[in-house]
């Protein structure tokens, strides 16, 4: 019930914050984005709220995301912390703007008894147990983004594609390749932004 409400107050929040910005009478786009996305772990959809600096190169967001029961066996929420990274110029294709190269990293956290940052606080597993956090995760990933930027109505509109992994799967792979292969331990996550 608790769960339910801190997740609810804090998407209610990040709409109340941007709500203004989306119905602005501004005509030039500003630097704040909507975005959505499918997987890349932070659950099977994520909703949030960003912001484009450094001359456009760098876009720092905050997410919140859900898998289902169904699929992860509980009804799981995860928010994430995500910075990614456009350090070239976008190739322009007729009214496209593609930017062919982007990395980053995200640091998320998974809400749920049966998650936590440190094993030392729960009593049921003897230390050193877990190798990792099950709570919070560090994920890497590399990928590209296209935006519609001379499309009229809809250049405020773009789409972008990530293939990553969380660090302690690197790690494991590292020290085990024979048995985690790439397919195992990389996700490919695909989302949408819209500017504000």
């Amino acid at each position: 019930m608790m769960k339910t409400f801190t997740i609810r107050a804090l998407l209610g929040a990040v709409l109340f914050s941007v709500s203004g910005l989306c119905f602005g009478q501004e005509k030039e786009l500003s630097s704040f984005y909507l975005k959505t996305q499918f997987a890349g772990d932070i659950g099977l959809v994520s909703v949030g709220v960003g912001k484009q600096s450094f001359n456009r190169k760098l876009e720092t967001d905050v997410s919140v995301g859900y898998l289902p029961k169904k699929i992860g066996g509980d009804h799981l929420f995860t928010a994430a912390l995500k910075s990614t990274l456009l350090p070239f110029r976008p190739v322009r294709i007729r009214k496209v703007d593609w930017h062919a190269f982007s990395t980053g990293m995200q640091l998320s956290y998974t809400f749920g008894d049966d998650f936590f940052a440190s094993e030392r606080y729960l009593s049921r597993y003897p230390n050193r147990y877990y190798r990792f956090s099950t709570a919070l995760h560090l994920y890497f990933f590399a990928g590209g983004q296209v935006n519609l930027t001379r499309v009229e109505k809809f250049r405020r509109f773009g789409a972008y594609y990530e293939v990553g992994t969380m660090g302690e799967y690197l790690l494991s792979y590292l020290q085990n390749p024979g048995y985690l292969g790439p397919g195992k331990i990389f996700h490919l996550a695909l989302g949408a932004k819209m500017r504000l």
